[in-house]
């Protein structure tokens, strides 16, 4: 992990107190192998703290998974709120959704990672747990924006559309897609919104 162009979490990203650096460290070693594959040793490199701290702080791994979990969602959750002003129209409020996923995937990825695509290879009782309080929270968005700005038709299947078109937006990210290949979700998306 001693990578020599490799730099740790601890002094790549903000921190306020070591719990909080301990849970950056953690996401970023967690993003990186998923749950089964990150040693407590990988998770003290990115801490830039000892392993008794680590315990003190949290107890144990399976502990520290779900709380770094949890505050990379909060976070996410947060940071995509904040980019998503109240737009003058559905199209514009669904647009800036687009905006503030593919920004937060850019500055983090490490914790879009661990969201996105490693949540599910982690103990079942944890994904499944994650999924529960927080499997629904983007949706959420799409579906304040349509009350904010109902369509005058096909309210239900534009909402299901949209739902379904931001979570392949979000999944197009965790594969790899060839370099000259654009997609545009949003465009397409779009067009069907405006359209009837």
């Amino acid at each position: 992990m001693n990578a020599t162009n490799h730099k740790p979490a601890w002094k790549k990203y903000r921190w306020r107190d070591s719990r909080e650096r301990i849970l950056i460290g953690a996401a970023v070693a967690f993003s990186r192998k998923g749950y089964y594959g990150t040693s407590l040793r990988e998770i003290s490199y990115e801490a830039g703290l000892e392993q008794p701290s680590i315990y003190h702080h949290f107890g144990n791994k399976e502990k520290l998974y779900w709380t770094a979990l949890r505050a990379t969602h909060l976070y996410m959750v947060r940071q995509i709120r904040r980019r998503i002003a109240h737009q003058e129209s559905l199209a514009e409020e669904i647009r800036a959704m687009f905006q503030a996923i593919s920004w937060f995937q850019k500055e983090y990825p490490e914790f879009f990672s661990l969201l996105f695509s490693l949540v599910y290879s982690s103990p079942p009782a944890i994904a499944n747990r994650y999924t529960r309080r927080y499997g629904g929270d983007l949706a959420h968005f799409v579906e304040r924006a349509f009350r904010r700005h109902p369509p005058p038709t096909g309210y239900r299947e534009k909402l299901s559309l949209t739902v379904h078109t931001l979570s392949s937006y979000i999944l197009s990210f965790s594969g790899a897609r060839p370099e000259k290949l654009r997609l545009s979700y949003y465009q397409a998306l779009r067009r069907f919104l405006v359209s009837r």
